[in-house]
């Protein structure tokens, strides 16, 4: 009981504070640019979350792999695996940093971006990615430092992260006006702060790098659900956005980014409250002690409720607050407002299946998980966008979110009946 409540509460306190990074930034940007502003950084985000989701990937499928050699007590090869997985997420930033340096502006007019809202999009995106090296392996390093019994560096490193984006995000943005680049030149500065904060154990612990193709492959292999189940989230925005800009133009897409914001910090805090106690999931399931991986993983869905609700209703009794705080326009508010009700009901939903998600891939079971990572946003949210959006226009859109929601649940509890069935055999 000690060891969960050990790796949860500061995990989860370290989630919901990352998430805070967009809540930041969209804040200032929003009192500055007004709707321009958000629509311009929601259609640029999906690129940063590219590079976050594969730093993060590929950290906690190193995470993974290290408990389960711990586990068979090759504590040496563990060892050398920490330090493959910081080098493969280095290399990992330089390739995908240079492409898309210069393909970004492409991109973005893909994406739906133009005029000036291309124009602030390009300026932060582009400055994003030459910190690309920073914001992968500070989103790389949390899981490690987790498999290394080192959970409380990383809720400070996040925290640390935060505490210089806001200050930074003053000077940047108020101070000295430099707009959406000068939220980029925050963001990317505090990445650097974080990666210093989590990187300063790994020093005094190198053992040397594993080059072997079948360790290479079992951190490449393990890191597509987690990758997937990450970018996701981004793949919808981008959908999503295309729609908001056919249905309501860049004052929708305004609305959008502000729900998107409230989305991630239940997505932050869902995933943070099972990956949190990951190596306790894969260590007590290599010693094929189901029993208690699933009362944890009951807990965890009990806790990532309750804290659903807790936030739901924050962002409820506070919705005209926020709506301030962001500086939206009228029509704006007015699109925003009614998306709220459809998406604070779909919040409960996410907070259950993205727990199922964290669980089948600390479990291994990279089939399931893959299953489920890639049919919500390249099957279930395509159909259903498509097939309601026509007939409800920008209704749609919010009504969409719900009904994907609930389809996912679903599907996420028809496979863990299957797990428990496969179990008892």
């Amino acid at each position: 009981m000690k060891s969960f409540y050990k790796y949860l509460i500061p995990s989860v306190i370290a989630s919901i504070f990352m998430s805070a990074y967009a809540l930041v930034d969209g804040m200032f940007i929003g009192a500055k640019l007004q709707d321009i502003g958000l629509s311009a950084i929601n259609l640029a985000w999906p690129i940063t979350a590219f590079l976050q989701a594969v730093g993060a990937s590929v950290g906690i499928s190193g995470g993974i792999y290290i408990t389960k050699l711990k586990a068979s007590g090759e504590i040496d090869k563990s060892n050398k695996m920490k330090f493959t997985t910081i080098f493969v997420i280095f290399i990992l930033s330089i390739i995908f940093g240079t492409i898309l340096f210069f393909t970004a502006k492409d991109i973005l007019i893909l994406f739906g971006a133009k005029d000036t809202t291309l124009k602030y999009a390009v300026d932060y995106v582009k400055i994003i990615i030459i910190g690309s090296i920073f914001q992968m392996l500070g989103v790389g390093l949390i899981p490690l430092l987790k498999n290394n019994n080192n959970v409380k560096l990383a809720m400070i490193g996040s925290l640390s992260a935060i505490l210089t984006n806001f200050i930074l995000d003053y000077i940047f943005i108020y101070v000295l006006p430099w707009e959406l680049k000068g939220a980029a030149f925050a963001s990317v500065l505090a990445q650097v702060v974080s990666f210093f904060v989590c990187f300063i154990p790994f020093i005094k612990e190198f053992k040397g790098i594993s080059f072997k193709f079948h360790d290479i492959k079992s951190l490449f292999l393990g890191s597509m659900a987690p990758f997937i189940l990450n970018y996701s989230y981004a793949t919808i925005i981008i959908i999503t956005n295309s729609l908001c800009l056919k249905y309501g133009s860049d004052e929708a897409v305004a609305a959008y980014t502000l729900l998107s914001y409230l989305l991630y910090v239940i997505n932050a805090q869902s995933q943070g409250v099972a990956d949190a106690i990951q190596p306790l999931f894969s260590y007590h399931y290599t010693q094929k002690e189901y029993k208690s991986c699933h009362k944890m993983l009951y807990k965890c869905l009990i806790i990532s409720f309750s804290l659903t609700f807790i936030l739901s209703m924050l962002f409820y009794l506070f919705r005209h607050q926020l709506e301030g705080l962001y500086n939206l326009s009228n029509i704006s508010s007015s699109y925003y407002e009614i998306g709220l009700i459809y998406y604070l009901a779909g919040f409960f939903l996410v907070s259950q299946f993205k727990v199922f998600c964290s669980y089948y891939y600390s479990i291994d079971d990279k089939k399931i998980a893959n299953i489920l990572t890639i049919l919500e946003p390249l099957v279930v949210t395509p159909i259903i966008y498509y097939s309601i959006t026509p007939f409800l226009h920008l209704t749609g859109v919010w009504v969409s979110f719900l009904i994907i929601q609930f389809i996912m649940l679903i599907m996420a509890i028809i496979f863990y009946l299957l797990v428990l069935k496969k179990e008892r055999i």
